[in-house]
């Protein structure tokens, strides 16, 4: 099941967690001043659970005991369940993102999508983290994209094409290759993509202006297939933007 932290009264984003194969889920959160929370658990097929936190949790520990999930179908004709998709999964030791899950504004690239999930932000210089581990590579259908610039995957890919996300942990590329564990292990986010997203390609353009003629343009063209990646890239500006990371 997915946990979400949301302060009140604006439901903004504060934390999230996907709870372990039993259930269980623990949370340590900054509590931001004069804020109330809410939690929220969700999972596919169930009604989502929330529930006020008060502010005398500020500080403490709390066990929240057992929580109930409802079933939430409904009959017509045959047993249909209707539910949200699940924000998160955990399948062994990789954690599953659902991009559908999550709401993102038309034309929104890869960075609008990954600081809303449970456990991923992006610090100020710019990194993405997980878990509060760096994202070292960003993949598309298990290949590497812009080899190890997340950042330009960040800022060029659109959400649009993304089905889910996977971030894992796995042994460094040196280790990979001589077979030798020298205990350096790499967090990755690996992209798959929709299968419609595959038959052509998809094209981003931006333009702004802005005072004492400032401007910028930009165009970026992705395509993928099975077996190979193309991604163009085009910026024109005078704001000294490098546009692509």
């Amino acid at each position: 099941a997915a946990v979400r932290l949301l302060t009140l009264p604006d439901s903004t984003f504060l934390a999230g967690v996907a709870t372990t194969d039993d259930g269980k889920f623990r949370m340590p959160v900054v509590w931001p001043k004069d804020k109330k929370l809410l939690l929220e658990i969700s999972f596919i097929g169930y009604t989502t659970f929330s529930k006020s936190i008060p502010s005398s949790f500020r500080g403490t520990s709390q066990n929240l005991g057992d929580i109930a999930l409802f079933s939430d179908g409904i009959l017509l004709g045959e047993t249909v369940v209707v539910g949200k998709a699940p924000l998160a999964v955990t399948e062994q030791d990789t954690t599953v993102f659902n991009a559908s899950a999550y709401r993102t504004p038309e034309g929104s690239m890869l960075e609008d999508l990954v600081k809303q999930l449970p456990g991923g932000e992006i610090d100020g210089d710019g990194k993405l983290l997980i878990h509060g581990k760096e994202v070292k590579k960003i993949l598309v259908d298990g290949k590497e994209f812009f080899a190890d610039d997340p950042k330009a995957a960040l800022k060029n890919l659109p959400v649009e094409m993304v089905e889910k996300l996977r971030a894992y942990e796995r042994k460094s590329d040196l280790a990979r290759l001589t077979g030798i564990d020298d205990g350096d292990e790499e967090m990755i986010l690996d992209l798959g993509v929709k299968k419609d997203m595959k038959k052509g390609w998809m094209d981003n353009f931006m333009a702004g202006t802005g005072n004492k003629g400032r401007y910028e343009l930009a165009n970026t063209l992705n395509r993928f297939r099975d077996n190979s990646q193309l991604t163009i890239i085009g910026n024109l500006n005078n704001t000294n933007n490098q546009g692509f990371s």
